[in-house]
């Protein structure tokens, strides 16, 4: 699993006269998130780029729990729970400086070609930048492989 957060403090331009910040703002809050996560693993979407592929949202779910305010500290967790097949999907969570959860999100990317907007399978180097955080699980699905192996040949066929 991948997991990492960074923090932003709220600026007055993103509030409403009430001084909390207005809902739209927290789509842009989520993707300073996930760049900054990636660029903390020498990775930024200017290197998918420079290779000829972007990213797109197909889907965002968000859930307001408590409000943001002016100068406060958010810490924008992002995580990466499943290993990527066809999709990449992104949980977002932000809690305030006395670690409440104010919202969270998910969201959903597939990868295009840059040049045709085509879909394309996730590039091999976002996957080997992935792969040092799911190890436990593909150890995991070694050992059931194994196990499930070893238990077949016990089976005799008659």
């Amino acid at each position: 699993m991948f997991e990492e957060t960074i923090q932003l403090r709220v600026r007055y331009h993103d509030c409403d006269p009430l001084g909390i910040v207005y809902h739209g703002h927290y789509a842009k809050f989520f993707e300073i998130g996930r760049t900054e996560a990636m660029r903390k693993h020498d990775f930024s979407y200017t290197k998918l780029e420079e290779l000829g592929f972007a990213m797109p949202v197909v889907e965002m779910n968000v859930k307001f729990f408590r409000p943001a305010r002016y100068d406060e500290l958010m810490d924008i967790k992002t995580i990466i729970r499943d290993w990527p097949e066809k999709k990449i999907v992104f949980i977002s969570e932000i809690y305030n400086q006395h670690e409440q959860l104010l919202t969270s999100c998910e969201t959903t990317f597939v990868y295009v070609k840059k040049d045709s907007l085509r879909r394309c399978h996730i590039p091999e180097i976002v996957l080997d930048h992935l792969k040092p955080f799911f190890a436990e699980e593909f150890k995991k699905i070694k050992e059931e492989r194994k196990a499930k192996d070893k238990a077949g040949k016990g089976i005799h066929k008659i």
